[in-house]
């Protein structure tokens, strides 16, 4: 769904997932059993801040767009963070992706800040 990975490499992050302590994954199948969506959220600790509740990916297949699979996986993740008694949930979208803004505005989101993500790989 757009994220380039073999099966094995999912194989393994799912399984280290589900060792993780405060993860979820929540998986959307069409009636076939064909995967079209999915979404990844997690508990983060801030010693500046309240708890809250990540979502770290939401990807739905392009051809069951708009058919109310985002907003299911969505509403999980809120019920998640609210039985995990964080205060808030945050998401994190690239500033290219206009669609998923506007989808994220009418479940209620709203920007709160621009940012840089930096990265080092580790040696």
């Amino acid at each position: 769904l757009g994220y380039p990975a073999t099966r094995a490499q999912v194989a393994r992050r799912l399984a280290a997932l589900e060792s993780a302590p405060a993860h979820a994954v929540w998986v959307a199948e069409d009636d076939a059993g064909n995967v079209v969506g999915w979404l990844h959220a997690a508990c983060c600790l801030h010693l500046a801040d309240d708890e809250e509740v990540e979502i770290l990916g939401l990807v739905v297949a392009a051809s069951v767009r708009g058919q109310g699979v985002g907003t299911q996986l969505l509403r999980r993740a809120e019920r998640f963070a609210a039985e995990s008694g964080a205060p808030r949930i945050r998401v994190r979208s690239r500033s290219d992706r206009e669609r998923a803004h506007g989808f994220y505005a009418l479940a209620g989101y709203s920007r709160t800040k621009v940012q840089l993500v930096l990265d080092k790989h580790a040696d």
